[in-house]
């Protein structure tokens, strides 16, 4: 049975009306809008997904602006109730925008503006003082469609992202770890995998060798790859959703079992493993993400309570998961912006192996455990 994977909805808005309860403003959009649209939506998708969606009532705890932060930095979409204008919400919507949330904001239909420094972006009018919920739930269900398939920054505007051209969190350990790991290994790599010299040549070698200590090897004295080969070679990166299996130790485990390869580049040889399947007919290049393990260190630092983390923790799980999302986006979208060669993102696959669900990749599993 398939695992169902919870996703987090946070609403924030004012809160002078809290005495009112169940029909406080922001208990009303959370109980008869966004709760009941966004599981209709995930129903209809046909994604083993289910969402938590909170207010800050639901927080209850001593401190209520760490816990609004906190609850906002889990969140996987926003939605900022700005009626009324309130200074606090406005903070909370700023965290929200540095954090670079998917953020949907709404405002009560008899209000007809909101603050100038906002002004410029969308937002939806709801009518909440009358109750007409259905209204609402049709006004914001296109926009929280698409942060249900995609919950990807890129697609939300705010004014930190049209500033920085990214979120604060993006110039960030994932960030710069993706950015660094395109440009020093998959860029290299890919190029000199993909470039010829002709219809029946390629500008550099690539070889195959069962040495396991490749630092004096080079690519002369390696079986180099021929080109009916080369023509079907990929390059298959792989995504550890656990952080802990991309350290060096599990890159070990692929050395002692597999094939070595030595990439010949322009400025330096790359070493990677080779994987050959189907009978041959498939073959690729096979490289572990292991810069992704020096986020380990950010995510013991986004926790509530920091020392002596338990990985296995659903709050670690959780900041786990969303460290891995901002790596693949980021990984991802350098991928798809390479221009010089048509066939360059063809020949990449990045997969996403889950030890706790490994059936899909059981030839990586069988590797790593």
């Amino acid at each position: 049975m398939p695992r169902i994977t919870q996703r987090r909805c946070f609403i924030i808005g004012p809160m002078k009306d809290a005495s009112l309860g169940r029909q406080a403003r922001l208990n009303k959009i959370k109980f008869d809008v966004i709760e009941p649209l966004l599981n209709e939506i995930a129903q209809e998708e046909n994604y083993q997904i289910q969402y938590i969606v909170e207010n800050p009532y639901d927080l209850g705890g001593n401190h209520i602006m760490n816990d609004v932060i906190y609850a906002i930095d889990r969140a996987d979409i926003v939605i900022a109730d700005l009626t009324f204008s309130n200074a606090n919400v406005f903070y909370e919507l700023g965290i929200t925008h540095a954090l670079g949330r998917p953020c949907l904001s709404v405002l009560e239909a008899s209000q007809h503006y909101t603050e100038f420094d906002i002004r410029a972006y969308r937002y939806y009018s709801i009518d909440m003082d009358n109750n007409k919920h259905d209204e609402a739930k049709n006004t914001l269900r296109k926009a929280l469609r698409t942060a249900h398939r995609d919950v990807d920054w890129s697609r939300f505007e705010n004014p930190v992202i049209d500033f920085f051209r990214a979120p604060i969190t993006y110039i960030s350990p994932a960030y710069a770890l993706a950015q660094g790991y395109y440009r020093n290994f998959v860029l290299p790599v890919v190029e000199a995998m993909i470039n010829r010299k002709g219809k029946d040549a390629f500008i550099y070698d690539i070889g195959t060798t069962s040495k396991s200590d490749l630092r004096e090897v080079s690519v002369e004295e390696t079986d180099i790859l021929p080109v009916a080969a080369r023509s079907k070679l990929k390059l298959n990166i792989i995504i550890p959703e656990r952080i802990t299996y991309a350290r060096r130790d599990y890159a070990d485990r692929f050395r002692d079992q597999m094939l070595s390869a030595v990439v010949e580049s322009a400025g330096r040889n790359f070493t990677c493993w080779y994987r050959s399947y189907d009978d041959g007919a498939k073959i690729e290049l096979v490289d572990l993400a292991t810069t992704m393990s020096s986020m380990l260190d950010a995510i013991q630092r986004r926790m509530r309570f920091p020392a002596n983390p338990d990985f296995d923790s659903p709050e670690w799980r959780e900041i786990e998961k969303q460290e891995v999302e901002r790596f693949v986006l980021n990984l991802q979208m350098l991928i798809n912006a390479h221009e010089r060669n048509p066939v360059f993102k063809d020949a990449i696959t990045i997969t996403r192996y889950d030890p706790d669900t490994p059936t899909e990749h059981m030839w990586i599993h069988n590797i790593l455990q």
